[in-house]
């Protein structure tokens, strides 16, 4: 800023020349020969107007800076310069505010004031489908961004009329204005339609501490969190009188006022004296950055959103769960498209569906995973989180604990055995989600990660085979590295990351012989010791009671594991994912005479898509849940509930593919504390009313058995009656009548990380129609009826078919069109979309392709 309003006044006096406008012959400009002197002054003369310009947007900037956008000054071209002006502006009083107020010399100090740093953040606990509990922002208290609502500026609006409006005090329209700096550069007074402006939550900001109801939280669970103790709930809900009238009854984005430490302590000052035999230790509130799914917290009526006890889903951290997530459901997708026309995918068992449930619960929970310090870019590729750590007067408590694998060359796990195999199980899946970093396991233990078929995981069935691996690729790595090349400059070549990037062999035992150098070479190791610790200083981790010791450095942590229920969960729902052979489907006749039927020669008569069997839907006599396309109840005989009305139509579809199903089996398929599932329960009772009989659509469970009334039913229900002969028997009239009740993708409007238990139907929902979208319109090209062809194809497109045999026949449609343009763009995105997920075409959908592009078949030499 300097250099522009200093130098650039001082580079216009000294360069410039006004001078020759003074001494110019107006009446001898048009007869004299130009020498350029005009010129230069008419350049000068609009370099200070534009130093003036700018120097004045400065002058406005800081006036408006310092006296919180009250005064700015207008003058035309302002508003070209304020953005710039701003940040300059801004930098420079950051520069001022930022130095001491005395000039102390710089000291170096020891450790203390590190410790001492008021940003520490305090422990946190976070568990699945809970939000970590928000930070102070800045000195300024500024509320945090999550917390704040966004506001569609209108025309009229301004920053009065909207703090009155939300704040019921328009002298807050500071607030807004401060936290929409960057948005608002120019003007305050003047808002343009269209922009999207943060509302800051003022609430946040009472000194009284609050809460922020999460999806599928508990009273009892934020007693426990924010309380230390799930028995302090009724304190909760008495310190909400006004909100709160029914404990079993909270809703997402309630801001709950914490009871004072007086009040816990008049409880406690109330309730009957300890036992003394009992034991009375606080209870452990040690951070874990994912609870086991399936375990209730200690004094929890009712646990937290859960699977249920078949599985448990250990502190994995966000990258392990990201990259088991994403490779189980890249599987299914390549499942998806290999599939073949009358078969279903393979279907997970009862432990192996809780676990995939589990999985993507876990998943879809990840923001509530409490942000690790330093920026990723800081960490190198095999520097992962180990857990969790502990020591509260370490300069992060509560947050994750780092260790470079490579860094330390080899790291022993040494103590109990169990948990150094379920650690070093997370250690690997860790590193394995980063693509620079290949991994290679050697054991027993670890023989069920084969199923996984991930290329960066390479698995070895005996530990010593794996030692001679390692020690070949030492040898290699040692005789093509030159001295004056570091490990880091050969990673930067991209000739070269490929063959220098890091290589981790984890070992579930202790080997005969190690290899006899690793430094400098990309190469570690992980050996899970038992007992047994090493003698030549290598780095060691001992573990033992849920807890770890990073010995050389001292630090404890809670350690991320993957216990032996998770592994054999995960391996079933891997080697599910992982098979082949695909039974034959529910929906296609398998018996000898089940060949297609002979097709007449007369045109299929599609009916239209909004009417026919759809619209008769909606004249039901009793209720019905739509899922084939956006999910909707319709029918219903009570009124709506006021919140929680998609989670209700869930319930609904769950009793109609779960007749007579338990409370605890819904609980766990849904993941919903029981307190939720009760309370939907009752909307949804409500909502569903009664028949023209008095009888309840949904009676109460008297048996413990749920069961809807017989009269409800679903789209997906009667589109299977359609079919119950098998899509390849029944007429095409049938056919016509099932893809008529389509609206969409099914559970198309389902947010992801919803709807976990019913990930197989909609599999099966997509498989079934395009089954019938492909037989339908295989009979109307042997008919000749391209339209109802294109019909039945456009279909099978809605509900986002991806299969092989459905793009075959679309391509085909294309062909006999007559479209080639069309034909050659199907064939793109077919064989685009085959390399994309690693599969290979058929022989028949080879055939077809280079009759399509090539007009023939390529001869084929045995």
């Amino acid at each position: 800023m300097l250099t522009v309003v200093i130098g650039g006044a001082w580079g216009l006096v000294t360069v410039g020349r006004l001078d020759t406008i003074r001494t110019t012959s107006w009446s001898e400009i048009l007869t004299r020969p130009d020498d350029g002197a005009l010129l230069l002054g008419i350049i000068t003369i609009v370099g200070w107007i534009a130093w003036s310009t700018a120097t004045l947007s400065f002058v406005s900037e800081a006036l408006a800076a310092a006296t919180r956008q009250r005064c700015r000054l207008r003058f035309p071209g302002s508003e070209v310069l304020a953005p710039v002006s701003t940040v300059l502006v801004a930098a420079v009083l950051g520069l001022i505010a930022s130095q001491p107020v005395g000039a102390a010399p710089h000291q170096i100090a020891p450790a203390a004031p590190v410790a001492a740093q008021p940003e520490a953040a305090p422990p946190q606990i976070v568990r699945m489908g809970a939000a970590p509990a928000q930070a102070p922002d800045d000195a300024t208290g500024r509320s945090a961004a999550p917390n704040a609502r966004t506001h569609l500026v209108q025309a009229g609006d301004d920053l009065w009329s909207l703090a009155e409006q939300y704040y019921q005090d328009g002298a807050l329209w500071r607030e807004i204005a401060a936290a929409n700096d960057t948005l608002l550069l120019v003007s305050t007074d003047h808002l343009e339609p269209g922009m999207l402006l943060v509302i800051p939550d003022l609430a946040g900001r009472d000194d009284e501490p609050s809460v922020i109801v999460q999806s599928g939280q508990t009273l009892s669970e934020l007693a426990s969190e924010h309380l230390g103790d799930a028995g302090h709930w009724p304190e909760l809900a008495a310190a909400n009188p006004g909100l709160v009238t029914d404990p079993d009854v909270i809703d997402i984005g309630w801001r709950l006022k914490l009871p004072t430490p007086a009040d816990l302590d008049t409880r406690t000052a109330q309730a009957p004296a300890a036992d003394p035999q009992i034991d009375t230790t606080p209870l452990n509130l040690e951070p874990c950055p994912i609870p086991p799914v399936g375990q209730n917290q200690p004094g929890e009526s009712a646990a937290a959103d859960q699977a249920g006890p078949q599985m448990t889903v250990a502190a994995l951290g966000a990258g392990a769960i990201t990259a088991l997530a994403g490779l189980f459901f890249l599987r299914r997708r390549q499942q998806l498209a290999k599939r073949p026309l009358g078969h279903a995918l393979p279907a997970l068992g009862p432990d192996a569906r809780t676990a995939s449930i589990a999985l993507a619960h876990a998943a879809s929970t990840l923001p509530a995973v409490p942000a690790v310090a330093g920026e990723p870019g800081e960490r190198g590729e095999t520097e992962i989180a180990l857990g969790l750590v502990q020591d509260s007067s370490a300069a992060t408590p509560g947050g994750e604990f780092y260790c470079d694998i490579e860094g330390e060359q080899v790291t022993w796990l040494h103590g109990d055995e169990e948990a150094a195999l379920s650690m070093a199980t997370a250690m690997a899946f860790a590193l394995a989600a980063d693509p620079l970093t290949r991994v290679i396991v050697a054991g027993p233990a670890f023989g069920w990660l084969a199923d996984l078929d991930e290329p960066r995981l390479e698995v070895y069935p005996s530990v010593d085979q794996a030692c001679h691996r390692l020690g070949n690729l030492a040898d290699q790595r040692a005789a093509n590295r030159e001295e004056d090349v570091s490990l880091g400059q050969l990673r930067a070549d991209p000739l070269l990351s490929e063959a220098w990037s890091p290589i981790v062999v984890i070992l579930d035992a202790m080997p005969t012989r190690l290899p006899r150098r690793l430094a400098g070479l990309g190469l570690s190791l992980i050996i899970c010791a038992g007992d047994r610790r090493p003698a030549d200083g290598s780095a060691a981790i001992h573990l033992e009671a849920g807890r770890a010791v990073h010995l050389p450095t001292g630090e404890t942590f809670t350690p991320h594991l993957v216990g032996a229920p998770a592994r054999r969960a995960l391996s079933e729902i891997f080697e599910v994912a992982a098979a082949t052979d695909y039974p034959p489907a529910p929906w296609w006749a398998t018996y000898e005479t089940a060949g297609l039927p002979v097709v007449l020669p007369t045109a299929i008569k599609p009916g239209s898509v909004e009417g026919g069997t759809v619209s008769s839907i909606a004249e039901t006599e009793h209720p019905v849940v739509k899922l084939l396309g956006t999910i909707e109840l319709i029918g219903a005989r009570g009124a709506p509930p006021p919140r929680a009305m998609k989670q209700c139509v869930e319930y609904c579809a769950w009793l109609l593919e779960n007749p007579g199903g338990t409370a605890m089996m819904m609980s766990d398929d849904l993941m919903v504390a029981e307190a939720t599932r009760r309370s939907n329960m009752s909307r949804l009772r409500g909502w569903l009313g009664v028949d023209a009989h008095g009888g309840a659509y949904l009676p109460d469970a008297y048996s413990g058995r749920i069961t809807l009334h017989a009269g409800i039913t679903s789209d997906w229900e009667q589109l299977q009656a359609l079919i119950g002969g098998g899509v390849n028997r029944v007429a095409n009239a049938s056919l016509v009548h099932a893809l008529e009740l389509v609206r969409g993708a099914p559970l198309a409007d389902a947010a992801p990380g919803q709807w976990h238990w019913a990930e197989q139907l909609r599999h099966d929902m997509i498989a079934t129609i395009s089954d019938i979208a492909v037989v339908l319109a295989r009979r109307a090209l042997k008919a000749g009826d391209l339209d109802s062809a294109q019909w039945a194809i456009e279909k099978g497109l809605a509900v986002g078919s991806e299969d092989e045999q459905f793009a075959a026949t679309q391509i085909q449609l294309a062909h006999l069109q007559g479209d080639d343009a069309l034909a050659d763009r199907l064939v793109m995105q077919l064989t685009r979309r085959t390399r994309t997920l690693g599969i290979d075409l058929s022989e028949e959908t080879v055939t077809l392709l280079q009759e399509v592009v090539e007009g023939r078949v390529r001869l084929r030499r045995a």
